[in-house]
């Protein structure tokens, strides 16, 4: 004779898979939570005194007073991608493609920035161009800020470029090209790197989020003329409003979150067309 009810159902329940998912939703809520709450106040300001209708006045005041720093955050984070793909695809080329003394040694120093505290990398940067030396004077510049987020970003791109590379039988590719007449250059431009594009754009968007977001650094070589996006951040929760604060914390949400998603499309791209991003 059958079992019925709840005694029949429950031997079928995986409790290994239940506990799984258990835990999924916990640690989902544990990180989501702070965001939604975040957004919440974005639109609703301080609960204080009992909720106000949701209003987007936040936002244009979030945009209106912090419109400097977003632009200089999004020119930084450009130009500081456009440097890394001029020097990090070359350089993960020859560290995959060539042979040659200390090129273990080259390969694990190209990783050292991403082990190293963004603190350290900023009192570092300060110590070293703080001041005038040797004739270069770029302290409290764009361009101190612009270095160290190159310094900090760029081994995502040399190593994402790398490992693209190593996916790829780049060997056959260069000798069919080169059997058709192509020298090095021609080889390089022309056939290995339209060959791992989805590697660098992955690469390239990683740095742009990387450098966008960048704090540590920047808080160290930054000054009030030159102010980035996480700076005006730090700042908006100690001066401006909270639901101004919380706006500008949505929108650096938002921007992160868009570049992530790009970043998943084009992993997504490589894969389908046979590469690994």
């Amino acid at each position: 004779m059958p079992e019925s009810g709840l005694g029949s159902r429950l031997p079928d329940l995986d409790y290994g898979l239940f506990a799984f998912y258990l835990v999924c939703v916990a640690v989902l809520t544990f990180i989501l939570l702070p965001v939604f709450v975040v957004f919440f106040y974005s639109f609703f300001g301080s609960a204080v005194g009992g909720l106000s209708r949701p209003t987007l006045e936040f936002y244009e005041g979030a945009i209106s007073n912090n419109l400097d720093a977003i632009i200089l955050s999004i020119q930084i984070a450009v130009i500081t991608v456009i440097v890394d793909i001029i020097v990090g695809v070359p350089a993960a080329y020859t560290l995959v493609r060539y042979e040659f003394p200390f090129k273990r040694l080259l390969t694990e120093l190209t990783i050292l920035p991403m082990a190293i505290p963004g603190i350290v990398i900023g009192v570092a940067i300060v110590r070293s161009w703080g001041a005038p030396r040797f004739g270069i004077d770029i302290g409290g510049t764009v361009e101190i800020i612009i270095i160290g987020h190159i310094l900090f970003t760029i081994p995502f791109v040399i190593q994402v470029t790398m490992a693209t590379l190593e996916s790829i039988d780049y060997r056959r590719l260069e000798e069919s090209a080169r059997s058709l007449g192509a020298g090095w250059l021609r080889t390089f431009v022309y056939v290995i790197i339209p060959n791992i594009y989805s590697g660098i754009i992955a690469g390239s968007i990683m740095a742009f989020a990387l450098s966008l977001g960048e704090f540590n650094i920047s808080f160290f070589v930054y000054t009030p003329q030159n102010t980035t996006l996480p700076i005006a951040l730090f700042g908006g929760f100690r001066t401006a409003t909270v639901g101004e604060a919380s706006a500008l914390a949505s929108i650096f949400i938002l921007l992160i979150v868009g570049l992530l998603l790009i970043v998943q499309l084009i992993s997504d791209e490589g894969v389908k067309l046979g590469g690994n991003v």
